[in-house]
């Protein structure tokens, strides 16, 4: 893997070239020495945060160009994982990059980074070191209250990123949830949200989670309170009932 993207790295204007997980977690990268690995593990999140961000109105994505002053920031949706991870490469790179030549290279390199990453940990890829930090979630096959959230493999991956199961700061979303079937419910609550307040839905529903589970983990038994909590946020006259419809739909 550290082969492929020094591939890529060596490509004129390229400054560095990293593989993300969709919880934000840094899992391969080759870069100039200035990025050091805190900064591309700071990089991780802000890619994870904007791929979130596309997922609200086009979850099947599959390129994201982001240009800034000095350059631009290339992101490519990538395989997923033996373990249902998603991952994700991006590219930084700066105004001397030929982007039409990079395309080119960039296709060539993902090809060998799916195969890589479904070969999984007897594929000896190096990405088994990351994967085997994540933890091996189940869903419960239990019904709850009044909200019949369907529980399948599906729910599991949900859309958006809501890992870091139990421990906020495994989380490239800074929150914690209690299992799958809690995440589905947030990624649920803010692409109803987003119909009424766009891209900032899902900081809005991490702002009610916080507020509402200031000292655990977010669990399904709180999701009223945080719906309760995310409706405050809505201005438009009529909206917050069309919220509260959208999402009884979704659930």
């Amino acid at each position: 893997m550290d082969t492929i993207l020094q591939g890529l790295q060596e490509l004129e204007g390229v400054h560095g070239a990293i593989v993300v997980d969709s919880g934000g977690q840094l899992v391969a990268h080759r870069a100039h020495n200035m990025y050091d690995t805190h900064l591309l593990q700071q990089v991780s999140r802000a890619i994870v945060t904007a791929i979130d961000a596309v997922k609200l109105s086009q979850e099947d994505w599959e390129s994201i160009t982001a240009n800034y002053t000095e350059g631009k920031l290339l992101i490519r949706s990538l395989a997923t994982g033996t373990n249902g991870v998603a991952f994700n490469l991006a590219l930084i790179a700066d105004g001397r990059l030929n982007l039409s030549f990079a395309t080119v290279a960039i296709r060539v390199a993902m090809n060998k980074l799916k195969a890589a990453l479904r070969a999984g940990p007897n594929g000896n890829t190096g990405v088994e070191s990351s994967a085997a930090i994540l933890p091996k979630l189940a869903v419960s096959a239990q019904s709850f209250s009044q909200l019949k959230v369907p529980v399948t493999e599906a729910v599991a991956s949900s859309g958006l990123s809501w890992s870091g199961f139990g421990d906020p700061s495994a989380s490239g979303s800074g929150i914690a949830v209690a299992d799958p079937a809690s995440s589905a419910l947030l990624t649920a609550c803010t692409k109803a949200l987003a119909k009424s307040v766009g891209p900032m839905a899902k900081l809005f529903v991490k702002e009610a989670v916080r507020k509402v589970c200031p000292d655990r983990p977010f669990s399904r038994d709180r999701f009223d309170a945080v719906v309760a909590e995310v409706i405050k946020n809505i201005e438009k006259p009529g909206a917050a009932a069309e919220f509260q419809k959208l999402l009884s739909k979704s659930l």
